[in-house]
């Protein structure tokens, strides 16, 4: 009785326990994926929810919360060879591109948290790097995961590999590099100048149902050597093969 009456009260309070057992969408593209893992991080998953119903983080009413881009995270799960995965929406970010240097007025930073091992520790490039944000407030530390960690990301029928390379708010989950939404067939660049670079945004990102794999300590290797030049390959090398072990475990 008294663990059902808490389970109401989290209800009633705009909580909701996370899932143990996860179900994709069914057009995603997660062959050989199992979803038999452990719920972890229930602490942020709390955070995500009552942002999206109250927009407010442990108990603190925000001034720009989550009603208009609701979270949508409805499990964090730590699955075989301690990949974490979640669900959520997937916001915008600029983060490190020519276009956050040279826009005024945005919300967007010139710098990103990941920096390449170079002379200058010059920032990643939102508009050519695939990368993804996680939150902060211990979100790494409790789950294991380090900036520089090697992702997968799914969506519909796409899938691609990614970095953590950056850090937000800590009760908003789900944001993507400009490269990570085109790469993903989510158009966001209206226009680009004779470089290539975008200079117009459209500023809309994924409603929900963008699946996240992170593949804690894979910084180890990508960081070695990493140029702007050779990330790419890094990325998809490592990724390809967390992937494989992460649907070779499921068989």
């Amino acid at each position: 009785m008294r663990i059902q009456a808490f389970v109401v009260m989290l209800f009633l309070c705009g909580y909701s326990l996370a899932e143990e057992k996860y179900t994709p969408p069914q057009s995603s593209a997660l062959g050989g994926v199992s979803f038999d893992g452990t719920a972890v991080g229930q602490q942020f998953h709390s955070r995500f929810t009552e942002c999206d119903m109250k927009n407010m983080c442990d108990g603190k009413k925000l001034k720009y919360g989550c009603s208009s881009d609701q979270n949508h995270n409805t499990t964090i799960l730590k699955l075989k060879n301690d990949t974490i995965f979640y669900d959520a929406k997937m916001g915008l970010d600029a983060d490190g591109s020519p276009y956050s240097k040279n826009t005024p007025g945005q919300t967007d930073q010139p710098e990103t948290s990941l920096r390449y091992p170079l002379s200058g520790k010059p920032s990643i490039n939102a508009d050519r790097v695939p990368f993804i944000v996680i939150p902060l407030g211990g979100f790494d530390n409790e789950l294991g995961v380090t900036i520089g960690d090697v992702a997968a990301v799914v969506y519909g029928q796409k899938r691609v590999f990614a970095v953590v390379a950056d850090q937000g708010p800590k009760c908003k989950l789900g944001e993507g590099s400009i490269q990570l939404h085109e790469l993903l067939g989510h158009t966001v660049c209206k226009a680009r100048d004779s470089k290539g670079d975008c200079v117009k945004l459209r500023n809309v990102g994924i409603d929900k149902n963008v699946q996240y794999f992170i593949f804690p300590g894979t910084h180890k290797e990508l960081m070695l050597g990493l140029t702007p030049q050779n990330i790419i390959e890094h990325i998809n090398s490592i990724g390809e093969t967390s992937w494989q072990k992460l649907t070779a475990s499921a068989e």
